[in-house]
């Protein structure tokens, strides 16, 4: 039964649905037209807009340079310094959390956040990698329009995974990875993620400063580690109902800030290694 409430009602129809009792909920509209597409107009006015094409699917995605979200840090010198201080290190006095990166160049190491739906499952709305793109460092977030296109969304991601990438996560190990493998495997998506090298700052970050911090938690290493205060942001536990918001509306406007956390989770995550790698004083 319709409460009148259209976020209200797709939170049910979802859990209807994985609950085996009832079709994939789509939002209202007019007959005979992807609601994904309707939004494709706003999101295609955002700075760095393109489709990318999948065996799965097209899927939209916003690459946007680092140099132009962060024009006042030089992002790419220090992830170059911080990996060309671990190959001067000695591995025996480096934190063990810090070693898969040793020996890695620029170009392997790829950033990872994920963003979820807060279902049962976790279904993945969002991917965002930070990681070189020719000369430049990028930005790029992969995004399902609506529930349907996460398969494609999944699909796109999994070609980043190539052979020889250094994943850089903040708590990737116990989330976002196994996340990611558990939707792929259920959407018969291939990926090797679980065979590449993988960093995960939260191990070393507790083992350096779990006694004079209040906690490990990412926002708070942001704040007294790496010196940024955020703004226009949107906390993480009340991402998926903004998605919710913007599936069931299709206001883009409302789904900026969630744009934004991930964007700036991955620029805190690469600046935090820079620091754990001795190149940023923490």
């Amino acid at each position: 039964m319709r409460t009148g409430d259209p976020v209200l009602d797709l939170r049910r129809g979802i859990a209807a649905l994985l609950r085996g009792e009832a079709p994939a909920p789509r939002p209202a509209g007019r007959p005979g037209r992807d609601p994904a597409s309707r939004r494709a107009t706003g999101l295609l006015d955002l700075p760095g807009a393109e489709f990318v094409e999948t065996a799965a699917g097209r899927v939209f995605s916003l690459r946007r340079r680092v140099s132009d979200l962060a024009p006042d840090t030089d992002l790419r010198g220090t992830l170059a310094a911080g990996l060309a201080r671990l190959r001067r290190g000695d591995p025996q006095r480096l934190d063990r959390g810090l070693l898969p990166a040793c020996g890695a160049s620029l170009a392997d190491l790829l950033v990872l956040d994920l963003e979820t739906t807060g279902f049962w499952g976790c279904p993945i709305f969002l991917v965002g990698v930070l990681r070189m793109e020719g000369e430049s460092l990028v930005v790029r977030q992969l995004l399902a329009r609506d529930y349907a296109e996460e398969a494609p969304v999944l699909a796109a991601a999994a070609g980043l995974f190539r052979p020889g990438t250094v994943l850089l996560s903040f708590n990737g190990k116990s989330y976002d990875v196994p996340c990611f493998c558990e939707r792929a495997a259920l959407h018969g998506v291939e990926t090797g993620l679980r065979a590449l090298g993988h960093v995960d700052l939260v191990h070393p970050a507790r083992r350096r400063w779990a006694g004079t911090l209040p906690d490990c938690r990412l926002q708070t290493l942001e704040r007294r580690i790496v010196g940024v205060h955020r703004w226009g942001d949107v906390p993480s536990a009340q991402v998926p109902e903004v998605y919710h918001r913007f599936v069931a509306r299709g206001a883009t406007g409302e789904l900026l800030p969630v744009l934004h956390h991930s964007r700036v989770d991955l620029l805190t995550t690469a600046r935090l290694f820079a620091v754990l790698a001795g190149v940023e004083d923490g």
